[in-house]
């Protein structure tokens, strides 16, 4: 039986990567805009000159959990998929 692994992939830190995160938030500040607060730029691509994993992560954050299933239901509407909590 062959093992499969997974290869992660860290790479130099790119500059890109707050041009990407401004495009996604201006993206998705367009759904859902009207339910948030704002939309932070987290994780590893955010610290400028450290090096990461190529993923663009971001935090929505929102005053009221009520407009959760909201928010779900109109991302879902553009293709996004809720897939729980990675707790």
């Amino acid at each position: 039986m062959t093992e499969t692994r997974r290869v992660i992939e860290v790479v130099p830190y790119n500059p890109e990567w707050e041009t990407e995160f401004e495009r996604i938030k201006k993206m998705i500040w367009g759904y859902i805009g009207d339910y948030i607060v704002t939309i932070e730029h987290v994780g590893s691509t955010s610290v400028e000159g450290l090096s990461a994993k190529p993923i663009i992560d971001l935090d929505v954050v929102m005053e009221s959990y009520d407009v959760f299933p909201e928010i779900v239901q109109r991302l879902g509407e553009h293709g996004y998929e809720h897939e729980g909590n990675f707790v």
